[in-house]
């Protein structure tokens, strides 16, 4: 590795593929932060170090440390979680957390306040309902998302079964994630060896992050992301394959005229099956040709922008394999999420609804399709599912926990033709009063 590049860089090099000092650092009571370094490496496990500011200057005062505690980000591609991952969530973030449950405009959960001593219990209590936190955060490939409701139509679910290939295919292979939270329990079936084939020993040289669309919906922003793919659809509701789009992304430095938003570029079309080989294609470029000495220059827009679009191209059909076709025609009618009803691939109906609360509060909007879990929108939509066929709700909860939470499920089994149910909101704003639950049979 060169002289010039980033602290980053060097702080990956010599991480032992993601180790660093955490194992020493949570033994560590004293304080209830970790070393700089390691502070870096913690967010590929998912996790950011943070401290509640309403009591800096008052612990400053009394030359306390900060009252630090992490922030842990899950990893749920395409948002689809079933009842039982969303309850657990629900009882991490009571027990462990600040009792809140965040839903994140990437169609996952954040858990806050979870003190450095909490860590390993909150993590394999995650674990224990097969979700975890890796490559939540860090040079790596983010959560996929994709649009927010698999059973609209086989579209829908050909799009979410494709962002959890991609997820799982570029999720790290290292072993430490497991060593370090989860005491060292493997997966079955799982190597002993440490190998990073797709992302090597420095991962990559920033964040990245994919989306799928399906038309004419864009509620994804697909141009606005690392790699996307947009569904052609066959004309009979399947998907004949995906367009490819490259090099999005609207981050910029104020007053730093070399960074700048860009628009995703339509690279071409390729087939269902060739489409996880692009994407690691696409990844192992950016790990080679990215810029790993300046970070704020060092997302794939900029790559694609420096290289041109041809040499990219021509870059990732020689490592894939394939072949890519040209592009083949879509339209976009609507951004955003999609609220209200429309006609599910089973011939029911499926929707949500749309909330008021603020994004930083932890009241989000609930409704529900009663054959899918728990689907977390790209802004803040649930859809909640539950055995009984035929029954719908429609509503909004403040404050959730994990008795509300089981009372919802309760309230969409009823056998009752309409039941309403109140939820109370909990102290706060008038914005976080409680709205009323209604639960119907179609």
């Amino acid at each position: 590795m060169t002289d010039e590049v980033s602290r980053n860089e060097r702080i990956k090099e010599a991480s032992d593929y993601l180790r660093g000092t955490l194992e020493q650092g949570l033994r560590e009571e004293i304080t209830g932060a970790i070393v700089e370094d390691d502070q870096q490496l913690v967010k590929f496990h998912g996790m950011y170090l943070q401290d509640d500011r309403d009591l800096r200057s008052e612990r400053t005062r009394k030359k306390m440390e900060k009252a630090f505690a992490f922030m842990i980000r899950v990893r749920i591609p395409g948002g689809v979680l079933n009842a039982g991952q969303c309850l657990a969530l629900d009882q991490v973030a009571r027990d462990y957390g600040n009792g809140s449950m965040r839903l994140t405009t990437r169609q996952t959960v954040q858990l806050h306040g979870i003190i450095k001593s909490n860590l390993k219990a909150t993590l394999k209590q995650i674990d224990a309902v097969l979700l975890n936190s890796i490559a939540a955060c860090g040079d790596v490939n983010r959560n996929v998302m994709c649009g927010a409701n698999p059973d609209q139509g086989h579209a829908h679910a050909a799009a979410i079964e494709l962002a959890r290939a991609m997820s799982d295919h570029l999720t790290p292979r290292t072993p430490a994630y497991r060593e370090i939270w989860l005491d060292g329990e493997k997966i079955a079936g799982g190597e002993d060896d440490v190998v990073e084939p797709i992302y090597g020993k420095t991962y990559l040289p920033r964040k990245f992050k994919i989306v799928v669309a399906v038309p004419p919906s864009n509620d994804v922003d697909i141009f606005a992301h690392d790699l996307g793919y947009i569904a052609v659809l066959d004309g009979k509701g399947g998907v004949a394959g995906w367009n490819v789009t490259v090099g999005g992304g609207m981050g910029m430095t104020h007053g730093e005229e070399d960074t700048y938003p860009r628009t995703a570029d339509v690279m071409g079309f390729c087939a269902t099956k060739d489409a996880v080989a692009i994407a690691e294609a696409v990844v192992t470029v950016q790990r080679d040709w990215g810029d790993r000495v300046n970070r704020k220059h060092a997302r794939l827009k900029y790559t694609i922008e420096d290289r041109g679009l041809d040499a990219f191209r021509a870059e990732i059909e020689k490592r894939a394999g394939v072949q890519l076709e040209p592009a083949r025609p879509f339209t976009f009618t609507s951004t955003g999420d999609r609220y209200g009803w429309s006609d599910g691939a089973d011939g029911r109906m499926a929707g949500a609804a749309e909330t008021t609360s603020p994004v930083s509060a932890s009241a989000f909007t609930i409704s529900a399709r009663t054959s899918a879990g728990f689907v977390f929108g790209s802004i803040l939509q649930l859809i909640v599912a539950d055995a009984v066929v035929g029954r719908w709700t429609v509503g909004h909860l403040a404050a959730p926990n994990a008795a509300t939470t089981a009372a919802i499920v309760a309230a969409i089994a009823t056998p009752s033709a309409r039941t309403r149910v109140r939820f109370e909101g909990g102290s706060g704003s008038p914005s976080r009063i409680a709205r009323s639950f209604a639960a119907h049979r179609r």
